[in-house]
């Protein structure tokens, strides 16, 4: 065990010397806070009460934990006490009671100086990337949409001009006299001549006004046609009735446009014909956007008249189940574009047209082809982003250490100096602002070094 003493109240202390990790240690007053510097003895010897602290250099110094009060100093006479053995005090301070020349760094310069290179080069590129990435994908979605609504309008209007043109063919030999007649030889001959030459109208045909067929172009025995729709319809009043089914006689999907007879505003008949829809459905069924991107055509009732799928056009499915049909029908046939979720859990974009006679034309493509372009950009942002930190890290890292490594040396040669070593070595060559406080440190040390020496001569 030690005692000292402080310098500067005369508290007395006793510390464990054992305790000491080093030859000194500093421990505050409590009653005053002043530093004293403790020198552990040197074994079988007893310490000079002269020596100075200086001729005991340590590489470094612990804190002491061990701080005993010894009973009550005894009466003053007026006189101070002189101090222990092998103690001297410093300059008060008001950092913590005990500490060591090696303090610990949560938060240094070194870790700043990495952060703030990496903030002030990153956010300005992370910004600009979010913008454009942002931007491309809205302009990605509006170019889609607007691709899928151009190319479904001028389908639609393909459909529409297809139907228009053979409604205004039936509408012009509805007018012939020989079609008002309504004399089954004369209205042959124009029935064959249509059917000729408009090849895909594969069965022309009048009705009278009780549904019984008048004369067909086929010279297949007539037919009651009381029962069709469009017979319905045009006998209600309309002045163009269609009906989409799978013709009887071509086994193929069919269309069957019906306009009226009149003869002076009076209904005398029917005229209508049945007509393969393959050059309808043709442009409908072979467009392709991408790998996944395709079109199809519904009527008015939901079935499929055109689709990629022939089965699908075979079998007539209706289609109203589809999320896109249902969609367009709750909001009453209105034009809608945007995204869906498709029948195989897909996320799809979606554009719906309705024709003028009823029908809705789909166009659809799968979310993932639309946006790839706009992935392969994400994915290139994305490496160039990580390419980045990894090469500002690194310039962080050592610009870092070339100021910090520096510093951490003068601190070491300060905390060194002020345990009185007085001749460790400042190898600090720089030229920048930390040179110049190097050269101020070795010439305090050079002045302290002549201040020790002065002071010895003089004792």
């Amino acid at each position: 065990m030690m005692d000292i003493t402080c310098d500067t109240c005369g508290k007395k202390y006793r510390i464990d010397d054992t305790k000491m990790r080093s030859e000194k240690a500093k421990v505050r007053c409590k009653t005053c806070g002043n530093i004293i510097v403790v020198t552990r003895p040197a074994p079988a010897v007893e310490p000079s009460p002269r020596s100075p602290e200086i001729n005991r250099p340590s590489e470094t110094a612990a804190a002491s934990q061990a701080l005993h009060t010894p009973p009550q100093a005894p009466p003053d006479t007026g006189r101070r006490p002189p101090p222990a053995p092998a103690a001297s005090a410093t300059a008060s301070v008001k950092e913590a009671p005990v500490f060591s020349s090696e303090q610990k760094i949560r938060f240094g310069m070194f870790t700043k100086i990495i952060i703030v290179m990496l903030i002030v080069s990153l956010l300005p590129f992370a910004i600009f990337w979010g913008i454009t990435l942002k931007e491309t994908n809205t302009r990605v979605r509006i170019n889609t949409e607007t691709l899928m609504a151009q190319t479904a309008s001028g389908i639609a209007d393909q459909v529409d001009s297809w139907i228009d043109s053979n409604v205004s063919v039936l509408r012009m030999a509805a007018q012939l006299p020989e079609i008002i007649s309504m004399d089954r030889q004369a209205q042959e001959a124009v029935l064959k001549a249509i059917q000729k030459e408009y090849p895909w109208m594969y069965l022309v045909f009048t009705v009278g006004p009780d549904g019984i067929n008048v004369a067909r172009n086929d010279n297949r025995p007539l037919k009651d046609y009381s029962d069709r729709q469009y017979f319905k319809d045009i006998v209600n009043g309309k002045k163009v009735s269609w009906q989409t089914l799978v013709g009887k006689t071509s086994k193929k999907p069919a269309l069957v446009l019906a306009v009226p007879i009149k003869s002076k505003n009076r209904l005398v008949g029917v005229i209508a014909a049945a007509m393969t829809i393959g050059e309808l459905s043709k442009n409908i069924a072979t467009w392709h956007q991408g790998k996944t991107g395709y079109a199809f055509l519904v009527d008015e009732k939901g079935f499929v008249i055109s689709h990629p799928n022939k089965q699908y056009v075979l079998k007539r499915k209706n289609l109203n189940a589809h999320p896109l049909i249902a969609n367009f029908r709750q909001k009453g046939w209105t034009t809608i574009t945007g995204k869906f979720n498709s029948e195989r859990g897909q996320t799809a974009f979606g554009h719906v047209r309705s024709t003028n006679y009823g029908w809705a034309l789909v166009l659809m493509q799968q979310e993932d082809e639309v946006f790839a372009a706009y992935k392969r950009v994400q994915d290139f942002a994305l490496i160039l982003l990580g390419c980045t930190i990894l090469l500002v890290g690194a310039i962080s890292w050592f610009s870092a250490r070339a100021i910090v490594t520096p510093i951490m040396k003068l601190t070491d040669a300060a905390e060194r100096m002020s345990l009185g070593d007085l001749n460790v070595k400042i190898d600090i060559k720089s030229k920048d602002e930390i040179g110049l406080l190097a050269q101020a440190i070795g010439r305090m040390q050079t002045s302290l070094r002549l201040a020790m020496n002065r002071l010895r001569r003089k004792r």
